[in-house]
């Protein structure tokens, strides 16, 4: 009889404990990054290919809701290589177990890379990242890294760009659900073509890379910082800066790197560049 009390508490127990199952937070650079921008996608012909896009992501929280407490995160800044493939998964960042329910509101960084002194806590996932990456982007002090090639008409452009910038993505409304028996997802979503938008604040710019080229004064193939900082923006009607004082496409393009963080796919975040 008493075997069959406590059989009973401890069911009665059990039954009394929240559900839960796993909570992952991957990153992803979608087909644009992971194969490149077909020319049918480009407004004027060009066709590009990644051969780096570097970012170094850190400081994911995720939680139900604005009001409630984040139940999932990391810390530490770690730089993700997303032209890796990945046939549509992406790579992890955090996963843990959490109680059923809805995920909807998460927080990252993407900030200039500092290796972490301090061990990071679990559920923390170790990214893929080479040595050498993660040397580049703490060297370079980058949060952002790009290499690769355009291609249109038998003529290429390369380009390896390095930018600063620190950007705190919040209020992302992601669509995660946990429910018993089957584990959520949040997808952290980096949107490549943002760099080659002609405007910082059209809800439909143009996708360009013929300005970029053109930007090439010394007629090498590669496309510098420099090169690119000589191109005056203000006589064109199109590279529309709103009311920053940008004036060269350099800043513009760098501009535009803290407006390439999304969720699940094309969910929206609250973008705030820090400096």
């Amino acid at each position: 009889m008493l075997r069959q009390i406590l059989s009973i508490v401890a069911a009665m127990s059990l039954a009394c404990e929240p559900a839960e199952d796993e909570l992952e937070v991957r990153v992803y650079g979608e087909a644009y990054i992971e194969e490149g921008i077909p020319a049918d996608v480009f407004d004027d012909g060009w066709a590009l290919r990644y051969d780096k896009f570097l970012v170094s992501l850190g400081a994911v929280e995720v939680a139900a809701s604005a009001a409630s407490g984040a139940v999932l995160g990391t810390r530490p800044l770690q730089v993700y290589d997303l032209t890796e493939p990945s046939k549509g998964a992406g790579q992890a960042v955090v996963a843990d177990m959490v109680p059923v329910g809805g995920y909807h509101d998460v927080a990252y960084l993407i900030a200039p890379y500092v290796e972490s002194e301090l061990a990071p806590p679990e559920p923390f996932i170790a990214s893929d990242a080479s040595a050498a990456d993660r040397a580049l982007m703490e060297e370079g002090g980058f949060s952002v890294y790009v290499a690769g090639s355009a291609t249109k008409g038998g003529v290429t452009k390369t380009f390896a760009w390095g930018f600063a910038t620190r950007t705190s993505y919040s209020a992302c409304e992601s669509v995660a659900e946990v429910e018993p028996g089957a584990s959520g997802q949040v997808q952290i979503t980096i949107h490549g073509d943002h760099l080659f938008y002609d405007d910082l604040y059209s809800p439909t710019p143009m996708l360009l890379f013929g300005l970029v080229a053109s930007a090439d004064g010394d007629a090498d193939g590669e496309i510098s910082r420099a090169e690119l900082e000589a191109v005056d923006l203000r006589p064109l009607a199109n590279y529309q800066v709103g009311s920053t004082d940008i004036a060269d496409l350099w800043h513009f393009i760098e501009h535009q790197t803290s407006t390439i963080g999304h969720i699940d796919g094309e969910g929206h975040c609250h973008n705030t560049r820090e400096r």
